[in-house]
């Protein structure tokens, strides 16, 4: 009888390391789909915001100034720099800085010019849970063309590209980068 109360005890704590090991994979599984949603939710506010007003700066020959301010996670949209016309909330889970002189923004003001231009040109990168970044969202002004340039690169596992040293990185940062896919 009392080897039998052994190995019923032994296999119910199997049973239980199972079933905790299960919730736990399942737990890691859920954080990384909501993880990639959320970034993808983020990457796509972030460009149709600018290439909504690009295109309605263009037609309606209006100025709009887009502030981003990452430290509520919300972009505002106001034209005159008077009161918010738009208020866009980016996923709270996750970090996004722009780099513009060589330092971190946490709060930066764009302006769309008349003609769909962009004023001045940054870089805006957004972070995962992990605190490495996982996009790259670079708007370019020209005076050729006077019209808005986006480009977006994805990340598929540059882990030095992280949210303390992004600074530094984004100066050594080349389109050419093996780990950087431009979309």
């Amino acid at each position: 009888m009392k080897n039998n109360k052994g190995f019923y005890l032994t296999d119910i704590i199997v049973k239980i390391c199972i079933f905790l090991i299960l919730i736990n994979i399942g737990f890691i599984h859920i954080t990384k789909q909501n993880e990639k949603k959320e970034i993808k939710e983020a990457k796509i506010i972030i460009y149709e915001t600018f290439s909504t007003y690009r295109t309605k700066a263009f037609y309606e020959k209006q100025k709009y100034i887009i502030k981003l301010n990452y430290l509520e996670k919300k972009i505002y949209i106001s034209k005159y720099n008077f009161k918010p016309i738009e208020i866009l909330q980016l996923p709270n889970k996750l970090n996004y800085t722009t780099i513009f002189n060589r330092d971190k923004q946490d709060i930066f003001i764009a302006t769309i010019t008349e003609n769909g231009n962009v004023t001045p040109s940054f870089s805006t990168y957004i972070f995962g849970y992990d605190n490495i970044a996982k996009y790259r969202i670079s708007f370019y002004g020209f005076e050729i063309i006077k019209y808005l340039k986006i480009n977006i690169y994805y990340n598929k596992g540059d882990k030095s590209a992280s949210y303390r040293d992004i600074v530094k990185y984004h100066q050594s940062w080349n389109k050419d980068n093996l780990f950087w896919k431009e979309e």
